[in-house]
């Protein structure tokens, strides 16, 4: 009774076998969701009795999504007690209550011992509270791994993370457009303004990357690409890059940069707002509260949506990808990325600025390097940057970073490191890992270790040893730098 009733589900609620109006106008459907293990329990069933009944096919496409299983593979099942409510992700759940669960159902109690074992073990400090968000977001990314979802509560914790992340960024963001007074036209305004710095070009040109991306993955039910494109858009194109570049922008209020500054928070604006709407469908909460908190809602025509759910979904304009800005933005981005090692490298406080020579391929790299000058010394901390200058011209006490072969990035290191107490630091290293060193290879060379140890364990030792070798050949070299580098500093 209950597949046979279910076969005429999507007729049968219209009103069938009346031709009522709602039969008219929303039958055949167009798509079903379901699971792959009742395919043809319901689903062949389904298309049976609708050509049977009506001689139409009831839906055209079937979209099989992933089984949600626990984060070992298992199915959720009571009678495991492994089952994970989503309201207890949403809202968050003590291990007390867990396990009181556990003992209102009508398990055994040998199983009702082994899942209370599981829960403890699983969620020791009960379940966090997520939000619906995360745990859309999460199951999204899951998609990508086929059709069995093993979820893992680390994974939605990390996308709670990233809910944070995007509210404290645009909330942070807001003030560099406080002032800013968006148009209904504003992307056309701005591709056609002539102000637009190489910054401004590579975030628009990555927004139309992303929106490409997005539509054509949800055209095709790639719900996890989807997920990843719009996830490494904000993290990477926004946050980690374009907000860094554009503060010293933002913050010049001079007369002479009016022109950027009105280029940098129009982009900025313009990215927010379409990154938020690609975003909505799968994060609607979060999404709506910070574009309803968007400068110049409510003043931007009759056009304007009340809320984001009605607004449009945004669509790639391909005339306004420039490859050129975003290949220019790669190099620059590598340079940093060397500016930053370097520093790492010796210990440099972010308060202190370096100064930096690129040395880089003639060319585009070459154009690129010294259009983003400005660009460089703001992420990479620098008091100066210099490409292509004269051998002669660098200093001897540097730091070095090869990059690719086309780039090199070195940092005047002279007056900024005391060699002589990093020395000190990294001999103590040295001699922290002397001992389990040679403890390993003493347990290595004992008499009978080949026969009677396990070929696993061997495994890892050899595996251990190996990363010794190489922590302690990483920090002689270091050493053994520092050496080089404070002998060349006395010598000038």
């Amino acid at each position: 009774d209950t597949w046979f009733s279910s076969g005429l589900f999507p007729f049968s609620v219209m009103g069938w076998p009346e031709q009522s109006d709602d039969l008219k106008a929303f039958y055949p459907t167009s798509l079903l969701e379901t699971g792959l293990d009742i395919l043809f329990f319901w689903v062949a069933r389904m298309v049976m009795m609708g050509l049977q009944l009506t001689d139409t096919l009831p839906f055209h496409t079937v979209y099989l999504h992933a089984m949600v299983r626990d984060k070992d593979g298992r199915k959720m099942s009571k009678s495991l007690g492994n089952v994970i409510d989503p309201l207890e992700v949403i809202s968050g759940c003590t291990l007390e209550t867990l396990l009181k669960k556990l003992d209102s159902g009508n398990l055994p109690p040998k199983e009702i011992a082994r899942a209370k074992k599981d829960q403890a073990e699983d969620f020791p400090d009960g379940i966090p509270e997520c939000g619906s968000d995360a745990l859309r977001f999460g199951l999204l990314y899951y998609t990508r791994q086929g059709r069995d979802v093993n979820l893992d509560m680390k994974t939605v914790v990390s996308y709670r993370m990233f809910c944070n992340k995007l509210w404290n960024a645009t909330r942070f963001a807001l003030q560099f457009v406080s002032d800013f007074q968006p148009t209904p036209t504003l992307l056309e305004d701005l591709m056609g303004s002539g102000k637009m710095a190489l910054r401004d070009k590579f975030v628009i040109s990555r927004l139309m990357a992303c929106c490409e991306t997005v539509n054509d993955c949800f055209a095709n039910y790639k719900f996890g690409d989807a997920q990843q494109a719009s996830y490494k858009f904000w993290m990477n194109d926004i946050c980690a890059t374009f907000l860094e570049l554009i503060k010293p922008v933002v913050y010049d209020k001079s007369e002479e940069n009016k022109d950027s500054r009105w280029a940098a928070q129009a982009s900025l604006w313009i990215v927010l707002e379409a990154g938020l709407r690609i975003l909505h469908p799968m994060m609607p909460f979060v999404t709506e509260e910070l574009w309803q908190r968007l400068p110049g809602r409510g003043t931007l025509g009759d056009s304007e949506p009340e809320s984001i759910m009605l607004a449009s979904f945004p669509l790639c304009n391909a005339e306004y990808r420039n490859m050129d800005a975003e290949e220019s933005m790669e190099v620059t981005q590598k340079i940093i990325g060397a500016c930053s090692a370097l520093r790492q490298q010796y210990n440099i406080a972010n308060k202190v600025l370096t100064h930096f020579y690129v040395k880089v391929a003639s060319g585009k790299p070459e154009e690129a390097a010294r259009a983003h000058t400005d660009d460089i010394s703001t992420l990479g901390k620098a008091s100066a940057v210099d490409v292509n200058l004269d051998e002669s011209a660098v200093p001897k006490s540097v730091g070095i970073i090869v990059v690719d072969e086309s780039t090199t990035v070195l940092m005047n290191i002279k007056g900024l490191v005391n060699y002589d107490a990093e020395i000190k630091k990294l001999e103590k290293q040295l001699a922290k890992t002397t001992h389990p060193y040679e403890q390993l290879k003493t347990r290595i060379s004992a008499p009978g270790y080949e026969d009677k140890v396990s070929d696993e364990l061997k495994a890892q030792n050899n595996e251990k040893l190996v990363g010794l070798e190489k922590k302690r050949a990483d920090i002689a070299a270091a050493i053994k730098n520092f050496e080089s580098l404070k002998n060349l500093e006395s010598e000038t």
